[in-house]
């Protein structure tokens, strides 16, 4: 009898489980595509490239992204030196206003970026990314969807915010996955300390591994977006505009350590970022012009870069960028597109 009750009771649990893992599903997928009817398109709109714009490609032996997070597009508005001498205007291609995933959030964004589409298609969230591995095989990213062609290619992904490593991108057996908190001890709440072992460690791998898609990601600037409240703190105050310049001190060391590799008229570069910030206050998550415009910045020396503004940019158009750059069909799946006017032989 008590060995039926306990079956019983095992089976109700296991009942409202799977009701409550449902609903929950249900929920999220109902917000994911709640898109408030004055949020601007975030559809791509640019140019998927045939067979032929392969073959004609000016193809780079490697990409190198480097994802700064909560920048928004305040590039544009800081003196910042080394990001203009790794994207120069006279031959980069630069936009402070291209548009963030909705809603504005990290995980929303980087994996979009990653991925080729937009959140409501690939649902991962910050809890989620946070917490569950990234296993989705219609949608993969830029490392897998290149490996399926390219067994013996490499790559390193170094993130500050551990989750964009945990759910955001495979595991894969030929990629160096580097965490910088793990090896930190300190006390560092702005994270500008682990910015700069996460740059380190990024470097320090390429001693003995050449990747073909790099990736690296910045977070201090974020937090120093949601440090509003004390003078002289939040969205684009003296914090921020610190955080900015610390970051462009690390773009500096990974151009350096390009350029020592002799990889710069062989890489594409790329900087981006995935949201901004309130300007009142700080924080993200809604569709004011500082929280949805971002950055991108593309820069290769091959001579098929078009200086100026692409058009019309949303930030899952990186992953098309960097399957082009390689000279690589991107997957059916993704909804991403090559913005026009980065590429002479995209016209």
């Amino acid at each position: 009898m008590k060995s039926f009750v306990k079956s019983h009771i095992a089976l109700t649990v296991l009942i409202c489980l799977i009701i409550v893992v449902v609903i929950t599903i249900s929920i999220l997928t109902v917000c994911a595509r709640s898109i408030p009817e004055d949020a601007p398109d975030r559809v791509s709109v640019g140019i998927l490239p045939t067979e032929a714009q392969l073959a004609a490609a000016v193809k780079y032996d490697r990409v190198l992204i480097i994802g700064v997070d909560g920048a928004g597009g305040f590039f544009g508005d800081m003196e910042t030196p080394n990001f203009d001498k790794m994207f120069p205007a006279d031959s980069s291609s630069i936009t402070y206003t291209g548009l963030s995933q909705y809603p504005t959030v990290s995980a929303q964004n980087w994996t979009s970026m990653l991925h080729g589409v937009r959140y409501q298609k690939h649902f991962v969230d910050n809890t989620i990314s946070a917490t569950v591995p990234y296993t989705y095989p219609k949608y993969p990213s830029v490392f897998k969807a290149y490996a399926k062609k390219h067994k013996d290619a490499h790559f390193v992904s170094a993130t500050t915010w551990s989750p964009i490593n945990y759910g955001s991108i495979e595991w894969m057996a030929n990629m160096k996955k580097l965490y910088p908190k793990h090896k930190f001890k300190g006390d560092d709440p702005m994270e500008v300390e682990i910015d700069k072992l996460c740059c380190d460690m990024y470097i320090e791998a390429l001693a003995d591994t050449d990747p073909t898609i790099g990736f690296i990601h910045l977070d201090q600037v974020d937090h120093a977006g949601h440090a509003a409240g004390a003078p002289g703190t939040g969205y684009g105050d003296a914090s921020y505009r610190q955080a900015i310049l610390n970051v462009d001190e690390l773009i500096g060391k990974l151009y350096a350590a390009y350029e020592q590799k002799g990889w710069l008229d062989s890489t594409l570069f790329i900087l981006v970022s995935d949201h901004g910030h309130k300007l009142e206050g700080g924080g993200h998550g809604g569709e004011t012009i500082e929280e949805k415009n971002v950055t991108l910045a593309v820069r290769g020396d091959k001579g098929n870069i078009i200086p100026g503004a692409p058009a019309h940019y949303v930030t899952q158009d990186v992953a098309s960028i960097v399957m082009y750059a390689l000279g690589e069909a991107q997957p059916d799946s993704w909804e991403s597109r090559v913005p026009a006017n980065i590429f002479t032989t995209l016209s």
